[in-house]
This record gives structure tokens, sequence and C-alpha cells, in this order.
């Protein structure tokens, strides 16, 4: 415990002074619901930092207000580390950059415009690390992945280009690039200490993506069980490779939802679709991401369920002010963030005894 408290005791005190921005019960209510011209003081609460102007008036920049806010945070807390513990951060922070690619190669298959391309981007500071102007100015898809080879995210680059050479197909290189994304966040070389804090949220972060796109893959795209389980992440917490195996046999969600191990058949026992899957898998890291935020201490596991708890806060606060730019009633704000969970509540009241309420 001395060496955890020497190693990590700078960034125990960050991450508790950067989790008051955290927010608490009631304060995207309060946002909901504010009065035009009476927000502004919430959000800064948050830490989101805002102009004269009102930027979050503008989807656009409002989206890019709310990364910066992000990767302030990332800066901080990557400042307070070094070695693999930095790397693990860092790597975190560039699945926004890995968007990025993304929307550079849709927008190349798609033949738009260079400007329309970069002004889909997002800015991440200090974390960016592609050669934006270059490979906007290639010509195709696998030039451009080519160009990528030399880059940090050559890994993923070189396994993307043979996918893509294979079947020119957008969604099987997306496919692919998230799957050596998230595999890479899976092998981090961390200490033994720092893994077994870490394994139960990194583990319910792979179980979702794993879960949620099995689903995908066997039921909307209709891929083989071999193609699907390939296009999974070893390293699950719940779910691991036999579970998956003999899931991606099944051809049907219920049947799916039926032979997941326990509790996590019980946990998802009313979902009706994916997306209500999705959603309270989603919900499940967050809760794992509290527990270490609140009942641990000196240890990178907590700055880690931090970021994933803002990350989680700055989607909904983007939910919440798109939705009042659009003039929405607070009603339909509120669906909007709950859709899927709204659709299992009614399920649920639906499904249980006269004069029993669904809890």
């Amino acid at each position: 415990m001395a060496g955890a408290i020497a190693s990590y005791a700078y960034l125990h005190a960050r991450v508790s002074v950067l989790a008051e921005q955290l927010l608490p019960a009631g304060r995207l209510e309060a946002l909901i619901v504010a009065p035009p011209g009476q927000d502004t003081d919430l959000l800064q609460s948050a830490g989101v930092a805002l102009t004269g102007e009102r930027d979050f008036d503008r989807p656009a920049v409002l989206e890019q207000r709310l990364i910066d806010a992000l990767v302030r945070d990332f800066t901080v807390l990557a400042r307070a580390l070094s070695g693999v513990p930095r790397e693990l951060l860092i790597y975190w922070a560039r699945r926004y950059e890995l968007g990025n690619l993304k929307a550079i190669i849709r927008g190349k298959t798609s033949e738009q415009p260079v400007e329309k391309i970069r002004d889909n981007l997002l800015d991440i500071g200090l974390f960016a690390t592609l050669p934006v102007e270059d490979l906007l100015r290639t010509d195709d898809a696998a030039e451009l992945l080519r160009l990528l080879e030399a880059t940090p995210y050559g890994d993923i680059a070189r396994q993307a280009r043979r996918i893509f050479e294979q079947q020119q197909d957008v969604f099987a290189l997306d496919a692919a690039m998230d799957r050596r994304y998230m595999a890479g966040l899976s092998v981090m070389a961390l200490d033994a200490a720092d893994r077994r804090t870490l394994r139960p949220l990194v583990g319910a972060i792979l179980d979702r993506f794993n879960l949620v796109w099995l689903m995908r893959y066997r039921l909307a795209y209709n891929l083989t069980p071999a193609e699907a389980y390939f296009l999974l992440i070893p390293g699950g917490y719940r779910l691991r490779g036999a579970e998956l195996q003999a899931l991606a046999q099944l051809g049907s969600f219920e049947d799916m939802l039926a032979n997941l191990p326990a509790p996590l058949a019980d946990e998802l026992a009313h979902a009706s679709c994916i997306n209500t899957v999705d959603r309270l898998l989603e919900m499940q890291i967050g809760a794992v991401a509290e527990s270490i935020l609140r009942h641990t201490a000196f240890n990178l596991a907590r700055a880690f369920a931090y970021l994933v708890l803002r990350e989680r806060d700055l989607l909904q606060l983007h939910a919440v002010l798109k939705g009042r730019h659009l003039q929405m009633k607070p009603d339909a704000i509120r669906l909007s963030l709950w859709a899927p969970l709204a659709a299992l509540d009614t399920a649920m009241t639906a499904a249980a005894p006269s004069g029993t309420a669904a809890g």
C-alpha cells in the first residue's frame, strides 16, 4: 500500500478535485428545465467553458467545447502519470482520434469534399497524432490505410487494410478498427496491482462491446457464427471465450438472452432490443466506475473510472443542450436520454402482476 500511495498520491489528489465536476443527482434535470439564459452557471459548474456568444446554441461548436473539457481532464491526469499507466490514459483518449479517422475514411469513400470532411473532425489537442492533411490528400481508403502504417495506429491500419482489400466494405473496415483498438486496451502491460483494480471496469467495457456487437453481427448483419466470433475481443470479465462462442451459435435475440451466464442473464432479462441491452450494460459500466471512484484510493483505476463517468456526463449534457437548441419539450429531452429504458420500464410495468409496481 505504501508503494501505491507514493506512486499515485498526486494522481489521487487530482482525481478528487476533478470529481467535483461530475454531475450530482438532479443537476441534469435542473438543466433540462432551466429557463433560457439561466443555464450558464450549471454548465460552468460542470467544467464546460463557454463564451459570450453562447457556443452551446451552435451544435458543432458545442460538441467541440465538450471535447475540450474532456481533453483538459485527460491532460491534467496524464501529467500526473508516467510509463505504462500514462500510455493507457493516452490510449483511451485516442478513441476520439479513431473517430476522426473513421470520419475521414467515410468521407473519402463517399467522395465528400475535403472541407466538409475537415469540418466533421474533432480537435483533441495534444493527444492528436494523425497526419490529417496528408490523409485528406489521399485518393482512396487503401492509400490512406497504407499511410497510417507509419503512425501510432500502424497495427490497427495493417489489420484494417487486409480486411478492406478482401471485402471493400466500410462496415467491415470500421469493425476491424474497433476490434483492434479494443484488443489493445485489454493487453496493456500494467503491473499486477493496477490490473487487479482495473479489471472489473475494463472487463465491463469489453463485455458491453462483445455482447452488443455479437448481437448486431448475428441478428442485424447476418454474419455467420464464425465471422461474428472472430470480430470479438478476448479478455472480458463476465463473458469469456467459451460463453461468447456458445452465444454466437444462437440465431435469435431471445435465445441469446436466455443463455447468458448469471447474474448477467438476470440483469438483462427484461431487455426487448439490442439498444436496451446496450443501455443497461452502459449503466453497469457506470456503476462499476462509481464504486471504484468512491471506494478505492491511490490507484490508476480511480482515474480511469473518473474519465468514464466524465464522458458519460458530457454526453448527457450534449443531448440536453442539443434538445434545448431544437426547442424540444422537457419530456422529449428526457426521453432522448433514456428512450431504451423508457421502453423497458413500460414492458416491465405491463408484465407486473396486478397491483404490483414494477421495479
